[in-house]
């Protein structure tokens, strides 16, 4: 490798001889300029300065102590956040505060249709009072109505058998078997009678409006099945063409039969949405317990209606083969317009000799 520069030994004798007149000088436009081919090219020159230092003062500022340096803190600003962040909760805030409007404006509509129905609750809960005490006097009625029938009835059976008494002193052998005969067949008759206004009254205990009663027969809809006293009978309601509820009557009507003799019973005219079993038979009456038999019955959708929350009423007509006729009144409350969608509800069922309303 070729010895340039520093390298050569023999352009570093010259330096220590001559100094720095053996070293390429700048041209005339203040440049060194060098040639690969000349080995001294790449040294330069320069003046060395040493400096003059008061050592006096400069062992002053070394004994220098700093006690004390003053802490570079930076300025205290406000508390703030990022634009991005300042603008989305700003957003937010605008959107909450739009929201809970229209919420307080929901709250007081709310507010007003509560303070509606308080208004409506309150008419109905006077409109039952009045039917709890009409219920109340008519139950009253019936009581002293039996008792004055049983004073009656013992006062009869007295003057018969005082009357039988009387004649039987007066008339023949023959005429006192007659007699006997007789008063046996009127004290039958009372003890018949009797029981067939004991069996009814035992059967048919309840809410006033929800049974009925004639010479032989009668119906009724038990207490713990009726949830509106206001519709006297059978009652459903449908909202929003779906929801359906029972009122009155969804475990069935008790059928009784109260004379001694099995009797039919056939409907003569129905409803278009109520299916009943066509006949169906109660069993006599046993003493002063009326024959019973449960009778269930289907439900069915009906189609457009005129307008909203229509109720529809019907009457089911039953005739006894003892001559009797019943009346049996049903309700279908229907909320939309439009076709309802629910279908049908219950069974047509006769449950012969069983009373499986609850009542």
């Amino acid at each position: 490798m070729k010895n340039t520069g520093l390298k050569n030994e023999t352009f570093v004798g010259d330096i220590l001889k001559s100094g720095s007149l053996v070293i390429t000088e700048k041209n005339s436009a203040g440049v060194r300029l060098f040639r690969e081919s000349d080995s001294r090219d790449g040294v330069i020159s320069g003046k060395l300065t040493r400096p003059n230092y008061d050592t006096a003062e400069l062992k002053k500022s070394i004994d220098t102590t700093i006690f004390e340096l003053i802490p570079n803190r930076p300025p205290e600003g406000p508390d703030t956040v990022l634009r991005s962040v300042y603008n989305v909760v700003t957003q937010s805030v605008n959107d909450l505060t739009l929201e809970v409007q229209r919420l307080n404006t929901q709250v007081n509509d709310l507010s007003a249709k509560v303070s509606e129905l308080e208004i409506v609750s309150e008419s109905l809960r006077i409109e039952v009072d009045n039917e709890k005490l009409k219920a109340n006097i008519a139950d009253e009625q019936a009581t002293i109505a039996n008792r004055q029938i049983s004073t009656t009835t013992i006062d009869l059976q007295n003057a018969v058998q005082n009357s039988i008494n009387e004649a039987v002193q007066r008339v023949s052998l023959t005429a006192r078997v007659e007699a006997l005969q007789e008063s046996f067949r009127v004290q039958k008759e009372l003890t018949e009678e009797r029981e067939k206004q004991n069996a009814a009254q035992n059967a048919l205990e309840g809410l006033n409006g929800f049974f009925q009663q004639t010479e032989n027969s009668g119906w009724k809809i038990s207490a713990n099945d009726i949830k509106d006293e206001g519709r006297k009978g059978i009652y459903f309601n449908v909202e929003n063409s779906r929801d359906f509820e029972w009122k009155n009557g969804e475990k069935g009507v008790a059928f009784f039969n109260f004379s001694t003799e099995e009797q039919t019973f056939t409907i003569s005219e129905g409803i278009p949405w109520i299916q009943f079993p066509t006949s169906f038979k109660v069993p006599a009456r046993t003493e002063q317990s009326a024959g019973v038999t449960t009778v269930t019955y289907k439900v069915s959708e009906v189609g457009k209606t005129s307008k909203r929350k229509k109720v529809l009423e019907g009457t089911v007509v039953i005739n006894t083969s003892s001559g009797d006729k019943l009346q049996l009144k049903a309700y279908y409350r229907k909320e939309v317009k439009r076709k309802d969608k629910w279908g049908s509800k219950g069974t047509a069922q006769a449950f012969v000799g069983e009373d499986k309303t609850g009542g």
